[in-house]
């Protein structure tokens, strides 16, 4: 009873008593003393960014009112949106045959992880990940188990029997002709298709695990060990069926390929990313920028000597492509194409480390201005061209604007006059936010 009475004399006084001052966490966060790199224009603002929650919610020259906003003075200091890299493989961890024979699903997941976090940690706060085991770490990601960018995977690599990353042992058919199913296969890394039914099959199938576009190859590949690089693959009924289901899903399919022949029937079955194309001519060139086609440059992996591993075959290859690679840049500079910032580095550890010498590589062949629109504005405009697929839809990627995605890296030093400070992230990033949050600041 004396428990009873305390609790009634308690609530009778709860009115009279003094209020208590609420503290309520701030949503906003004030970036103050910056010059703003806005995706776009060469010239930096100098003035302050508000972000409210995940969004960028004002830009200013002019002081910003944000009472409670929690403040950083960026000490004069370049802000950029987050960067992107249109070109990854996230979970390609390996050389083909030992993930074919070596690594099970949750190794790769395991593994894919950390590449993600790394990633993120290097100022890439989106990525597309361009054919592979992908779609559970993009989901991952976002369901937060572990930190990581933004993924837009494409998931299965779609290619053909004998055609780039068909991963299955030489010992090892078809499973029409008597072959065992590909264990690569069978987690995701991969699909070959031979025929318009099961090209339907396998697109739909990458779009109902969560795709958000689709990855073809229409040549073979450098790094395919049973591929000639100038195979052309898919008939043009195969084309046809990817790109019905492309469309319906209200998406798009890039594609791997090198020469003309592959690069044209590509565009004309409404492709709107060629990665790589090395070996086309002027002709080619300008159709792709005729219908605005994007082109998506690896730099690193297109100049750099071939990774020890590297059969005979695949030396021979690699060497091919890197000797159109100049004269492809000078065609794609000369006919104005849209140019997005991919890295492609994938089969190691130490191959993935090398994510952010890509800036190093291409310091040679772009302005700094030109490099920083590639891994910012024009990669959000090709990551936008995922429509409904695309799960991230409050705002624009790539830009620093009103409504834009809260992605921002603040910079030691001047990118705009030299470019090769990003490949020293570890130093030169002192902030790094993805979607509101901040996973590193070392001011």
């Amino acid at each position: 009873m004396q428990i009873i009475a305390r609790i009634l004399l308690f609530l009778l006084l709860l009115p009279f008593m003094p209020a208590q001052a609420q503290v309520e966490e701030s949503n906003q966060i004030l970036i103050t003393n910056v010059r703003i790199f806005d995706g776009v224009n060469e010239e930096l603002l100098h003035g302050q960014v508000l972000v409210d929650k995940n969004l960028i919610s004002a830009v200013s020259a002019e002081p910003i009112s944000a009472p409670g906003a929690t403040v950083i003075d960026g000490g004069g200091r370049v802000l950029t949106p987050g960067f992107i890299d249109a070109h990854t493989h996230m979970s390609l961890i390996a050389p083909f045959d030992e993930l074919e024979n070596e690594y099970t699903a949750i190794y790769v997941g395991a593994a894919a992880g950390q590449m993600a976090e790394n990633m993120l940690m290097r100022g890439f706060t989106s990525v597309r990940d361009a054919g592979g085991a992908s779609i559970g770490v993009q989901r991952a990601i976002d369901d937060g188990w572990f930190k990581g960018p933004r993924v837009f995977s494409s998931g299965a690599f779609i290619t053909q029997t004998s055609g780039h990353l068909d991963m299955r042992d030489r010992t090892n058919p078809h499973s029409h002709v008597g072959g065992q199913h590909s264990h690569a296969e069978s987690i995701g890394h991969f699909v070959a298709v031979d025929g318009d039914a099961e090209m339907l099959a396998a697109a739909r199938q990458n779009f109902r695990a969560g795709a958000t576009q689709l990855k073809l190859a229409t040549n073979g590949g450098i790094s395919a060990i049973y591929s000639p690089l100038d195979i052309d693959q898919f008939t043009d009924s195969e084309l046809a069926a990817a790109a019905f289901v492309s469309e319906s899903f209200g998406s798009y399919f890039m594609v791997h390929a090198y020469y003309d022949k592959a690069v044209s029937r590509a565009i004309e079955f409404g492709a709107r990313s060629i990665e790589h194309g090395h070996l086309m001519t002027e002709k080619v060139v300008r159709q792709m920028s005729k219908e605005g086609v994007y082109l998506v440059v690896e730099a690193l992996m297109s100049t750099s000597e071939a990774p020890p591993s590297f059969t005979a075959d695949q030396q021979e290859k690699f060497e091919l492509a890197k000797s159109g690679f100049a004269e492809m840049i000078e065609l794609a500079k000369k006919h104005d194409l849209k140019i997005a910032f991919g890295s492609d580095v994938f089969l190691s550890q130490d191959a993935y480390a090398l994510q952010a010498q890509e800036w190093v590589a291409r310091s040679n062949l772009f302005s700094p201005v030109e490099n920083l629109r590639h891994a910012t504005s024009i990669g959000g405009e090709l990551l936008a061209l995922s429509g409904p697929r695309n799960r991230y839809r409050e705002g624009p990627l790539g830009v620093i604007k009103p409504g834009a995605y809260a992605d921002l890296l603040l910079i030691d030093g001047e990118p705009l006059s030299d470019i090769t400070i990003l490949a020293d992230p570890d130093n030169n990033l002192r902030l790094i936010m993805k979607d509101g949050v901040i996973y590193k600041n070392s001011l």
